[in-house]
């Protein structure tokens, strides 16, 4: 169970704490986004930006936004994934503007003191879960066209039409080559919980 999801004695921590609704919503698709976030930050680029800040940052952000969820428009994790995309691009608009800079931590108007302790510790559980940390070393073993189709069908959710434009591919591919995949990871369910 996730503490700092309850109401804060001290008043100056009150301000500090997401809605529950959005901690609980978060934490059931954190895992999830931490996977896609490995999937998307490979090779150098983790010399730059680690999976669990891109996590934690994209927490803050829709956390800040909570207010304009409107689930007539689409569920939360869609939602949530939204908020992963534009932050997953802008983290890398601002590596490619300063390619000898060190480790981001955080991108954008965000201060890491000013992350609420309940998104820190969240992040931070999934971060350090044992089965999580198994479903990231097997995402490493798939090849990368695995991974991109993985994160854009399997954790975003994306439409076979959809994830075909992405991936520059026609949508018949697609459609077989996620079954090939999913027929491959079907024994691996870790991984399999992950997906919407």
């Amino acid at each position: 169970m996730l503490v700092g999801v309850s109401s804060p004695s001290d008043p100056a921590d009150h301000a500090r704490q997401p809605p529950a609704a959005f901690a609980a919503a978060f934490a059931a698709h954190a895992p999830a986004l931490l996977a896609w976030a490995s999937c998307r930050v490979r090779g150098e680029l983790r010399a730059r930006l680690e999976p669990d800040d891109l996590v934690q940052e994209v927490g803050v952000r829709a956390c800040s936004k909570f207010g304009d969820f409107d689930s007539r428009l689409g569920n939360f994790r869609q939602w949530l994934f939204g908020f992963a995309n534009r932050v997953w691009l802008e983290a890398l608009r601002e590596i490619e503007r300063d390619p000898l800079g060190g480790r981001r931590r955080h991108g954008g108007d965000t201060q890491l003191q000013g992350v609420p302790a309940a998104l820190t510790s969240i992040s931070r559980a999934v971060a350090n879960e044992d089965s999580l940390r198994a479903c990231r070393r097997r995402l490493d073993e798939l090849e990368e066209d695995d991974r991109r189709l993985l994160a854009c069908i399997g954790l975003e959710g994306l439409s076979h039409a959809e994830a075909a434009v992405a991936l520059g591919i026609r949508e018949d591919t697609c459609r077989k080559r996620w079954q090939r995949l999913r027929d491959r990871l079907k024994d691996d369910a870790e991984l399999l919980r992950l997906l919407p």
